[in-house]
């Protein structure tokens, strides 16, 4: 299902660019420019045929990338690697983006910054952005702690001899995870993005729910990570916290121009909501709609359901978001069955509530680090998502 879906949103895409749709389909600016230039001009579906294709280009490699995960994930050891691969990297991201911001430097490497200069943002130019990022390397280095715990406490060895050899995984690889959660905690916070430190809290509220389900680790013992966890959480807030507790506290859904942007996006996706008006053409086509009440040029709507609803039509959007949707009730279903290595699907369903809650208000997906990351985390959960006890012989 997930490739017949994805294949259904890849095609028509391809189509969209293409010059052979049949006249009625294709946008009427087309028609506009001929008689404007006195030409005859190919004509598409898409207001932009470089733009689609460059975006097609991307979801395919999107789409490669989860594949190849779910081929080579299916054994545990190797979804660990990419888990712990991912660790690491968000580890490494959120030291580089905490350097910048205590030496003062205003560079992503030896690039100036534009935007955002007294907000961390590690190599990422939105802050938004990377505020996903990093909840992505949360959890992953959140999802192995707990395993780590789960392994030890779910042993015979008597209680003295648990603690040992938590202790001693902890002096192992485990000091690794610790650091990273704390490091990558710190530079989530210091991005001071509301809707990154929430949907990074939503994720981990997620994954500890789903940890619990799949009996990876006893409900108390769950529950207490999730206690040490929300205490560390309050006492980031109370160092380093607290200019994003003062943003919270003064937003409002009626502030800002994102309403009337997704209002507008609403009225260009009732002109074309079955054929759209090609994958990646937001930019072009969102100019045409937009009048004095935006001052601003957005080359995004902020939300990347309508986006995608206006540039490829509702019908293929939903098959797209439908495709992911599969997966993440792959991953659920493997919470429930899996009785090891459950905590892998477990952080597959909490990255994609992660991802799908700040899809609602922002465009962290839609740029290719995030993208290729959360495909790399989900191939390797979903394949982890079944059992690998053989099937029982039949009378």
């Amino acid at each position: 299902p997930v490739l017949v879906l994805f294949a259904i949103a890849a095609a028509w895409a391809g189509l969209q660019m293409g010059a052979m749709t049949p006249g009625a389909w294709n946008h009427p600016l087309w028609q506009d420019a001929a008689l404007a230039l006195g030409a005859d001009l190919d004509r598409h579906v898409t207001v932009n045929p470089y733009e689609t294709g460059s975006a097609l280009l991307r979801l395919l490699s999107y789409g490669g990338v989860f594949w190849l995960a779910l081929q080579y994930c299916r054994q545990g050891h190797r979804a660990k690697q990419v888990f712990y691969a991912l660790s690491v990297a968000g580890l490494a991201y959120a030291a580089y983006g905490l350097a910048v911001e205590f030496t003062g430097s205003q560079k992503i490497l030896w690039f100036d910054k534009t935007s955002y200069l007294d907000n961390l943002t590690s190599t990422f130019v939105n802050r938004n952005s990377y505020a996903t990022y990093a909840g992505l390397g949360l959890l992953c280095a959140t999802g192995l702690l707990v395993q780590l715990v789960g392994e030890t406490y779910g042993s015979q060895y008597p209680r003295r001899e648990r603690l040992r050899l938590l202790l001693a995984g902890f002096a192992g690889r485990g000091w690794v995870l610790i650091l990273a959660w704390v490091v990558i905690a710190t530079a989530l916070l210091l991005t001071e993005s509301r809707a990154g430190v929430v949907s990074g809290w939503l994720g981990l509220l997620t994954l500890f729910f789903a940890a619990a389900v799949s009996r990876t680790m006893p409900f108390r013992h769950v529950a207490a990570v999730a206690a040490v966890a929300l205490a560390g959480g309050v006492a980031f807030f109370a160092l380093s916290g607290g200019t994003v507790l003062d943003r919270l506290a003064r937003t409002s859904t009626e502030e800002g121009l994102r309403p009337k942007v997704y209002e507008l996006t609403l009225d260009a996706i009732s002109d074309a909501p079955w054929l759209g008006t090609g994958y990646g053409t937001f930019p072009d086509v969102f100019r045409m709609y937009r009048d004095e009440s935006v001052p601003s040029i957005f080359e995004r709507a902020h939300n990347t359901y309508l986006e995608n609803a206006l540039e490829l039509g509702w019908p293929a959007a939903a098959a797209l978001f439908l495709a992911v949707a599969v997966c993440v009730l792959y991953c659920a279903l493997g919470v429930r069955r899996r009785r090891r290595d459950a905590i892998y699907p477990a952080v597959g369903v909490a990255a994609s509530v992660l991802v799908a809650a700040h899809s609602l208000v922002d465009f962290s997906l839609q740029i290719p680090a995030v993208a290729v990351t959360y495909s790399l985390l989900l191939g390797a959960a979903c394949a982890q998502s079944w059992s690998t006890r053989p099937a029982s012989p039949g009378p």
